[in-house]
């Protein structure tokens, strides 16, 4: 073998034995507490990327604390929290209704998901590396339409990424969870897929991490593990963690559970169960 060819084999990295997991905290920017346990679990490592919410203060207080670190952020587009600004702000199952009937003046979505990209962009001082929606408000009618058509717009190839809800099929959840995120799914996965597919978007192959945030932490195990256990590098794990008490969050104590897990030893007895590890960013889904 010549000098050249012993070269060119050195330079090969050797294939990685554990599979990465892209692993989403959402809600950066609603709460302080939100906002200490995200920033705790991306300084460990233990995160791929977060979800901001750009009109919350605690986002304009609290993003330059993931400067540096290696994690994907991007929008998480609200339309159901007033948070801290005025802005077109609906009750979910108001805005499923008005979406799917077509009550709502397209315009007004597309001026608040500028100003949403607006804020991020001024506050984090980067473009979002993807999109997607508080209680996936992004996939929903007029919706997904305008988000697309803003992305196009206001952004060069290649876009930032959006994240798609569909659902494994082969997941030994219990049915009423398997029915929730099929719900989900329904409310505008393939329609979004579409979307995205025709604008060479990038988007996540499927969305774990659907529950209804009760159990504590024997119960998050138990679903993380399966979680793990089903994904892909082009799948997606998304999770709510906080650190702290917030007495106006009726989901505060199932987020510090998810916390605990994500930050203690039960998370790494789970990776290496499943052989698997997280990815310090979620560039699986961008294809790089």
């Amino acid at each position: 073998m010549n000098t050249s060819q012993n070269q060119c084999e050195a330079s090969i990295s050797p294939p990685d034995p554990l599979k990465g997991i892209v692993l989403c905290a959402d809600d950066f920017g609603m709460s302080a507490v939100i906002d200490a346990g995200i920033i705790d679990l991306a300084s460990e490592g233990r995160l791929s990327a977060t979800s901001c919410m750009s009109r919350g203060s605690a986002f304009r207080r609290d993003i330059h604390l993931l400067t540096g670190l290696q994690i994907d952020k991007g929008l998480h587009l609200n339309l159901t929290e007033a948070l801290d600004e005025r802005g077109f702000f609906q009750p979910l199952p108001t805005l499923i209704r008005n979406c799917f009937t077509r009550r709502i003046d397209p315009i007004v979505i597309e001026r608040e998901i500028d100003h949403q990209l607006d804020a991020f962009e001024q506050v984090a001082s980067q473009t979002p590396d993807y999109v997607d929606g508080h209680q996936h408000v992004h996939q929903f009618p007029i919706v997904r339409d305008c988000l697309i058509k803003i992305m196009r717009r206001r952004y060069a190839s290649p876009l930032p990424w959006v994240r798609a809800t569909r659902s494994p099929r082969r997941s030994r959840i219990s049915a009423s969870l398997r029915l929730k995120a099929f719900v989900i799914e329904c409310l505008g996965a393939h329609a979004l897929q579409q979307l995205a597919d025709g604008c060479a978007i990038a988007t996540n192959r499927h969305l774990l991490g659907v529950y209804d945030f009760s159990g504590g932490e024997k119960r998050y195990v138990e679903l993380l593990d399966e979680w793990v256990r089903l994904a892909t590098p082009q799948d997606l794990i998304m999770c709510h963690p906080a650190r702290g008490p917030d007495e106006g969050d009726v989901l505060n104590a199932q987020r510090c559970a998810e916390h605990a897990i994500l930050s203690g030893s039960e998370v790494s007895r789970v990776l290496a169960l499943h052989h698997a590890r997280v990815a310090l960013n979620a560039s699986s889904i961008r294809g790089v």
